[in-house]
């Protein structure tokens, strides 16, 4: 049986995330998800009228702690993304979806994270009203919102933005309190306001939730998985090492047990990966 089977975790969020999170624990664990309602925003938002001060792990074990605390649970879960391009792909920007949960009876944190190139992410500047130049399609609208600030700042600062008349609404009057009269329209990146960001959560809930139910074979401990990624698979054709990853190391997050996992590329990658044969 596993140990979370029975149990309740808490679910810190304001932003509408428990049906894309719970239903991942329920059936494979046994383990009851509530949702927490806590103040989020006081560890950072999107739009940057609130700085986030710590790294991304950071503040999702930071709000898992504020519904553990708030709930009373000893088990809490989280979700935190971040926005821009990644290592190795520096020209198209990406939703990194990082779902942690924390066990405080244990004394770990289980995190698993989601990669998504196609959650609308625009930020474009109007001036004057012209609302028949912004990229609608781009930003998914009406069904992923909106937000509208004067360039200069936030305020006033209009979120939540799902309607035509609502938006040159808001423009207007964020036109009027710009001194350049320009105001910067960009999507609302909350969950609750951005449906393709809810179904990255739902993916990064799923592989945590795998992760989870994964025991570690030599102390039980629930999280065994993939700790650390080994490149340097070889060239087929001169036998160079590559930035090919060639093995994973599994491991647990609760003790030191660790066995190395090879993979099929350990016995050669394609030469169009080597930096001598396609320098």
């Amino acid at each position: 049986m596993h140990p979370y089977r029975g149990r309740t975790a808490s679910l810190a969020t304001r932003h509408g995330k428990l049906a894309a999170v719970a239903p991942s624990f329920r059936a494979p664990i046994g383990l009851d998800v509530v949702s927490v309602d806590v103040d989020t925003d006081s560890l950072g938002t999107f739009v940057g009228d609130r700085p986030r001060t710590g790294t991304q792990r950071e503040t999702a074990v930071a709000k898992a702690r504020l519904g553990m605390a708030t709930s009373g649970l000893p088990i809490g879960l989280a979700t935190e993304a971040s926005f821009g391009p990644l290592e190795g792909n520096p020209f198209v920007n990406a939703c990194l979806e990082l779902v942690v949960l924390v066990d405080d009876d244990l004394g770990i944190v289980i995190a698993e994270h989601e990669v998504d190139y196609s959650v609308p992410t625009i930020s474009v500047t109007v001036r004057d009203a012209d609302v028949a130049s912004l990229p609608f399609a781009a930003a998914g609208f009406p069904e992923h919102g909106l937000i509208v600030r004067p360039v200069e700042g936030y305020s006033p600062l209009v979120k939540g933005i799902h309607d035509t008349d609502d938006l040159r609404s808001a423009i207007a009057a964020c036109t009027e309190a710009s001194a350049s009269a320009t105001v910067v329209v960009e999507n609302d990146l909350r969950a609750h306001h951005s449906p393709t960001r809810m179904q990255a959560i739902t993916r990064a809930a799923e592989r945590l939730a795998r992760r989870v139910a994964t025991l570690c074979p030599r102390c039980d401990a629930p999280g065994w998985g993939i700790v650390e990624r080994q490149p340097g698979a070889p060239c087929r054709e001169c036998g160079e090492e590559t930035s090919v990853v060639r093995s994973e190391m599994m491991g647990c997050v609760a003790c030191d047990a660790k066995v190395e996992r090879r993979l099929p590329e350990s016995e050669g990658v394609d030469p169009r990966f080597c930096p001598s044969c396609n320098p």
